[in-house]
């Protein structure tokens, strides 16, 4: 049986390929933001350097986006607000996903303990996303090109 992805790979074009720490700072996760025809922005992990698994599907932006801004501005955050995307998938994904947002500034660390969060930027996110769109940027690479993934997601 095949896994069935969410939104179908050639119709996403790759806008940034880049790395960040997880959460935890044991390993590296190399991650994708991409877009489709409608300049609708994604993100999704697609390589740990560690041994967690995780779902590598890609997540629409208005969906983190909706669940960033419905959790109270005044009270701090955990990867925790991102489970819904990932009902019923690997347990590693939220936390994944959320040390992708924090990489780009869409969360930020607090200030009272180590492992909370904050609302950050945004906007100034979307616009960066939407000048690389307007720009053509596309890193794809080959279509015929297996992707290259170290962990399955836990069924």
């Amino acid at each position: 049986m095949t896994k069935k992805s969410a939104v179908p790979e050639a119709a996403i074009r790759i806008l940034n390929l880049r790395t960040c720490s997880t959460l935890s700072g044991r390993s590296t996760l190399t991650y994708q933001v991409g877009c489709n025809a409608e300049s609708e922005v994604y993100i999704r992990v697609t390589q740990n350097s560690g041994n967690g698994q995780f779902n590598s599907d890609w997540i629409p932006l208005a969906t983190i986006d909706k669940l960033l801004t419905a959790h109270p501005a005044d009270k701090p955050m955990t990867s925790r607000v991102m489970q819904p995307v990932f009902r019923s998938k690997s347990a590693n994904s939220p936390a994944f996903l959320f040390a992708c947002l924090l990489a780009e500034g869409l969360v930020k660390a607090g200030v009272e303990k180590d492992s909370v969060y904050l609302l950050g930027d945004i906007e100034t996110f979307k616009r960066a996303m939407s000048a690389l769109t307007a720009a053509g940027t596309d890193l794809n690479t080959a279509p015929d090109t297996p992707r290259q993934r170290k962990s399955k997601e836990h069924k």
